[in-house]
């Protein structure tokens, strides 16, 4: 652990101890509602579940009567949106209350940071003495695995898909979703009477079985035949200029491939939409099963639940399947509140403000009598009447949203990065891997469907600054939220000053790459200045990816200057090679960063200048190897990577590489790199 890392934890530890208020203080404050003990909470999510895709919000074929009455009794949002529209990003801002740019996670990236998985709302009630719970698909990883997952969960049961209809020990089968309809309840059958229980369930249903294009969303046998001979409507936005009119780059992308695996033919069609409604349907009635072991269990009066999606979803609409880009169909999703202390007027309300998926955590806090971050980046309590004059922060931030910051940071060569923001009157998305013609501008008044990108039109000018600005805003307001990024030191020569761009803009959103301005050379200067390299922008390196080797074995005058002539002594023979390259390696263990030795690319035949031997280089690199074996240091192995495709990318007689080769040995260290930033937690 890092001194960034401990002092990121000490933050949140004192945090916490500023949050554990007594619940009694926070009862004084709940003004005349009757329940003045914290409230017990389930939180239910569905997977791909678009906003409109539901009974109450006029759907006209799927059946979700148990989400509807939940919503007759609560309040359905009407404009609920994710921040990142991908299952893992939007989880973990479920849990913590912060946006994908503040908790860093997604597919691809590092675990979730202890700190955060700490400071999330299970981890928060069951310090304040809930008994929580979770059930179905977690689809994150934490920093610390299952130990910190204990620290989070009383009891944790997670149920995956893949395959969705599972064999049971006794040879019988059951269907995920109904599996995790019967987890939940068995939680609330055992919960005891005197303590608060906080219950996440979080199912698969609606996600597509990707493995299976042929029963692509297989439902509950109690759905099978739901919806039978019913005409499936066609997407309002269906294909056309809607998909023509989109840049290249997204005709070319995951959301078209995956709406050739479900929408592109209209038997196809018909089947996989049939079978998503089922699926959905299967869902609700397992929601149905929790309402009704609420109430059985008279536990109903005391439970807030909550509802919401993970993200959005086309179902053909712009010719696109999947989530992932910037349209409202990928960002809006259901969410529905029940709260046990709503006056009778209130129930059945329609809420039309702008709340996100990062609001859950917060209303749950809220609801436990706990406080919330005063972030500016953080989620906010839902607007929901009993709950708003629990704490005065929230009711500090109960003022309408300006905006949000939305994205999708995940690294896909078949998803397009972006970032954007939205309000109530425009919308802006910025595709950072597309720099031409990859910029958006939509007004949302005039242009409800986003049909005309006003980017480029002069007029629009100055409300394109404006909503750059607001990005650009919201994404250091969001970046200073959470955890910093790891940091990782480059140390080599001028085959790692050749790559190091590449691998800087490779990490770019997942760790700060830092190399020294000068050349690193060989070992004899490396254990002079190793210290300095450490201590640079203030050191603190969660990984050191290093390498030395070139410069060692190439010929030298006595004086010390280059040679050509082969009878020269190298810079560094192999035994002071090897005990130079230890003292590098000590301090870089020592300073509390993850070594990675990167192997010495080769040397070609026909007389390299100054002098280097082909064969050295196998030498000098074995006797590294036994190093780091020694001391167990990773290896990052560039000298078979680049050996494996060499006359593609060197420069012929010379031990450099051109810029092709220097950008594939860039992505490759960047991949290695991103692997062991992976495995440190």
């Amino acid at each position: 652990m890092n001194l960034r890392t401990t002092l990121h934890r000490l933050a949140m530890s004192t945090m916490l101890l500023t949050f554990a208020i007594p619940v009694a203080a926070a009862d004084d404050r709940r003004g005349t509602h009757e329940k003045m003990e914290p409230l017990n909470v389930v939180v239910i999510v569905s997977d791909d579940h678009r906003a409109d895709v539901l009974g109450c919000a006029g759907h006209p074929i799927v059946r979700t009567p148990n989400l509807d009455r939940l919503a007759a009794d609560g309040v359905r949002f009407e404009n609920a949106f994710v921040t990142t529209s991908i299952c893992a990003a939007s989880r973990a801002s479920i849990l913590t209350g912060l946006p994908e740019r503040a908790h860093h996670f997604t597919f691809g990236r590092p675990p979730l940071a202890e700190s955060l998985a700490g400071t999330s709302y299970p981890a928060r009630l069951r310090a304040a003495g809930h008994r929580t719970g979770f059930v179905g698909k977690f689809g994150i990883s934490v920093e610390g695995g299952r130990a910190t997952i204990d620290r989070m969960f009383d009891e944790f049961t997670p149920i995956t898909r893949t395959p969705y209809l599972k064999t049971l020990p006794d040879g019988s089968t059951r269907h995920a979703t109904d599996l995790i309809g019967d987890a939940a309840v068995d939680f609330l059958e055992r919960a005891a009477a005197n303590q608060p229980f906080c219950l996440s369930i979080s199912f698969n249903a609606g996600h597509a079985e990707d493995g299976d294009l042929e029963n692509h969303f297989p439902p509950p046998a109690t759905e099978a035949d739901l919806h039978a001979g019913v005409p499936m409507p066609r997407p309002r936005l269906d294909g056309g200029r809607h998909f023509e009119d989109q840049p290249a780059f997204l005709r070319k992308s995951m959301n078209r491939d995956r709406y050739r695996w479900r929408w592109d033919a209209p038997e196809k069609y018909d089947r996989n939409l049939r079978n998503y409604f089922r699926m959905l349907a299967g869902l609700d009635r397992n929601v149905g099963r929790v309402l009704t072991a609420l109430d059985r269990l008279g536990l109903a009066d005391d439970t807030m639940v909550i509802f919401l999606g993970d993200n959005g979803y086309y179902m053909g609409e712009r010719g696109f399947a999947g989530k992932w880009s910037h349209y409202e169909e990928s960002l809006r999703i259901p969410m529905i509140v029940f709260d046990p202390r709503l006056d009778a007027s209130d129930r059945g309300r329609l809420e039309t403000a702008t709340t996100l998926n990062i609001d859950v955590s917060p209303t749950v806090l809220a609801a436990a009598g706990l406080p919330q971050p005063a972030d500016p980046a953080a989620g906010r309590p839902l607007p929901i009447m009993p709950i708003m004059p629990i704490m005065p922060e929230a009711a500090l931030r109960a003022s309408p949203r300006a905006g949000f910051l939305c994205e999708h940071g995940m690294k896909h060569p078949d998803i397009p990065r972006w970032v954007g923001y939205r309000t109530g009157d425009l919308k802006y998305a910025r595709y950072l891997d597309h720099p031409e013609g990859g910029e958006f501008l939509h007004d949302l008044r005039t242009d409800p469907d986003e049909s005309v990108n006003l980017a480029d039109v002069p007029a629009r000018a100055t409300d394109l600054a404006e909503m750059r600005r607001a990005c650009d805003a919201a994404i250091l307001e969001a970046s200073a939220a959470g955890p910093p990024l790891p940091r990782v030191l480059m140390i080599g020569d001028s085959i790692s000053m050749g790559y190091h761009a590449t691998v800087a803009a490779s990490l770019d959103d997942e760790a700060g790459v830092v190399r020294p301005r000068e050349n690193c050379e060989g070992t004899t200067k490396g254990a002079d200045r190793i210290e300095a390299w450490l201590d640079l922008d203030g050191g603190d390196f969660d990984v050191v990816h290093f390498n030395f080797g070139l410069h060692d074995l190439k010929r030298v005058r006595p004086d010390g200057r280059n040679s050509d002539d082969p009878t020269d002594a190298p810079q560094a023979d192999l035994d002071r090679y090897e005990s130079q390259l230890r003292r590098i390696l000590k301090a870089i263990m020592a300073s509390g960063a993850v070594p990675v030795f990167c192997t010495t690319t080769p040397v070609p035949s026909g007389g390299v200048r100054p002098h280097r031997t082909p064969g050295d280089v196998e030498r000098y690199n074995a006797r590294a190897l036994e190093i780091m074996k020694e001391n167990a240091v990773a290896v990052n192995d560039l000298n078979a990577f680049a050996t494996s495709r060499l006359a593609e990318i060197q420069i012929p007689v010379n031990v450099h590489f051109t810029d092709r080769g220097s950008a594939a040995l860039g992505d490759e260290v960047a991949s290695r790199i991103r692997a062991v930033l992976r495995r440190r937690n």
